[in-house]
């Protein structure tokens, strides 16, 4: 084997120009195809953090009195579960001077709340909410009706039941409906509007992983067994949207494929012709005693050591591409229109996967070498 990487490795320096070329090919067919893989996955995330991203994965509807220990068996039902938020929400308005503005208002548990939205990282004025009367508003809301830290709004609710809560914070969960519609208080101030009692009529919940929502949601349904309590999901609700990021994958998928079949192919002719060129040299080689096996061994070497610079050298264009398109292909805003992250694993399994084909292209090649003898030299010349 030592002898067949040394003499692959000759056939590669001798003919630096055509070993060059080879390398730019793998290492533009590889870019492409990572690259396109990255686009993908961050096209993924972006479209699934706008939908289940500010909000709840699972939600439960329902008069629910005994909200607590229903939260504790939620919580118990599976490991995926990250948070589970008792609210009490309903339709109001806000009266400031002759304005009336429609308003949905959401009573969390503060810990709750800022353990399914991280709300105290979407605040960027003020505080979040830490007692009775507070209220957090969105930004459109805000700027729609002029106000400020510590001003005071009148709510009525649809049943004519009126308080006056104060502003202590505004929030951005980047969605301009919940933006310009949600007034987030806490659970109390929200039951004592509405008289609801200590009781709540929703249970939103977050899991690690959105795609697993329904399957997840299926078992808190069997785990609470209770027929008057309505169990949805984001995937049941947007199911139009989950069909193009799944269309969207398959369609990277056989791009990605088929980028690298043409490198796979262009690899497979260029090292056939390479055959040709060095059919004197390996009849010399296998005269002098060189085993058929070892002579293919040559061949199937010299692809793997293209592969891997070619790899090499796709991964670096791919890293530069990227860096590229977050800073040029951007919003109104300044912030990249997709944000490409860069998956280590991804890169690695790709990387394996351009190597193994690359080296896998030389079997053909290899079988020609490896079915030539001597004599077939000497008569072809």
């Amino acid at each position: 084997m030592i002898t067949s990487l040394k003499i692959a490795w000759r056939f590669l320096i001798t003919n630096k120009i055509q070993t060059l070329i080879i390398i730019l090919g793998i290492a533009v067919g590889v870019s492409v195809q990572v690259f396109i893989g990255l686009l993908s996955k961050g096209l993924e995330n972006s479209l699934l953090n706008k939908v289940a991203g500010n909000s709840a994965h699972i939600v439960i509807y329902g008069a629910i009195e005994d909200y607590q220990q229903k939260k504790e068996t939620i919580k118990k039902l599976d490991s995926q579960i990250v948070s589970v938020a008792p609210n009490s929400e309903y339709n109001a308005f806000v009266r400031l001077n002759n304005t009336t503005e429609p308003v949905r208002i959401q009573g969390f548990i503060p810990q709750d709340l800022d353990s399914l939205y991280n709300i105290k990282s979407k605040i960027y004025k003020g505080r979040t909410i830490e007692n009775t009367g507070e209220v957090l508003m969105g930004i459109d809301l805000k700027e729609k009706l002029g106000l400020q830290i510590g001003d005071k709004i009148d709510i009525v609710t649809i049943n004519n039941r009126k308080t006056q809560l104060t502003i202590v914070g505004f929030y951005d969960l980047g969605s301009v409906k919940v933006n310009r519609l949600w007034l987030i208080t806490n659970l109390q101030t929200s039951q004592d509007l509405i008289g609801f009692g200590d009781r709540v009529n929703s249970i939103e919940i977050s899991i690690k992983d959105p795609y697993n929502a329904d399957y997840i949601a299926k078992k808190i349904e069997n785990g609470l067994s209770d027929s008057k309590l309505k169990v949805e999901n984001w995937k049941t609700q947007n199911k139009l949207l989950l069909s193009a990021i799944v269309g969207q994958k398959i369609c990277s998928i056989i791009i990605q494929f088929f980028v690298l079949l043409s490198a796979v192919l262009s690899i497979i002719s260029i090292l056939g012709i390479s055959v040709v060129q060095k059919y004197k040299q390996i009849g010399i080689l296998k005269s002098m005693g060189m085993k058929d096996g070892s002579s293919a061994l040559i061949f199937i070497l010299k692809a793997f050591i293209l592969g891997m610079f070619g790899t090499g050298l796709g991964i670096l264009l791919t890293l530069i591409y990227i860096k590229a398109f977050n800073i040029h292909i951007i919003s109104s805003e300044g912030t990249p229109l997709i944000n490409i992250v860069i998956d280590y694993n991804f890169i690695i399994i790709s990387s394996v996967i351009d190597i193994i084909a690359s080296t896998l292209a030389a079997i053909l090649p290899a079988i020609k070498t490896f079915k030539l003898t001597p004599m077939e030299v000497i008569k072809n010349g």
